[in-house]
């Protein structure tokens, strides 16, 4: 475990557990969702964004791929009260910086109050605020210029 912070567009720097290292950055949103996580970390829906989960447990019934929506992680980060160890190797097994012991019920409260915000994400030993500063200033949001259809999208027909 090491050090993480997310540093918020409106100036707010949080700090949690790092449990997956890495740096990203990203349009901060949420999940209510008591269940599927699993469901809404393979959701292309969360493409480019940072997602928070606000019920505070995520990972208390396991990782199993058959709730998988698609074949791989989405969202370029995601954050949580608390993550179970197998969501931690599991995020950490696709390259997804992962945080923890963030108060989400702030996060939440801000993007349901002001909307959708960028966010940067640091996560590492020697990380400073100042690295998640860095990735929010490299933020442009989500944008038109994306083709976040084409990234998304399978190659060949899928039976389930």
């Amino acid at each position: 475990m090491s050090d993480a912070y997310i540093a918020l567009a409106d100036g707010r720097v949080l700090e949690g557990r790092g449990r997956v290292p890495g740096r990203t950055r990203g349009e901060l949103v949420f999940t209510t969702a008591y269940t599927g996580y699993e469901e809404s970390l393979t959701d292309p829906s969360y493409e480019e964004q940072v997602l928070t989960f606000s019920y505070p447990l995520v990972g208390n019934y396991g990782v199993r791929d058959e709730r998988f929506e698609s074949e791989r992680v989405h969202p370029r980060s995601a954050v949580a009260r608390e993550f179970t160890d197998d969501v931690v190797e599991w995020l950490d097994s696709e390259d997804v910086p992962a945080v923890d012991h963030v108060d989400t019920r702030e996060l939440v409260t801000s993007v349901r109050e002001e909307g959708a915000m960028r966010c940067g994400i640091a996560v590492g030993d020697d990380i400073t605020p100042e690295d998640a500063r860095e990735e929010l200033e490299a933020c442009e949001g989500m944008s038109d210029h994306l083709d976040i259809g084409k990234r998304v999208s399978v190659d060949r027909a899928r039976t389930v």
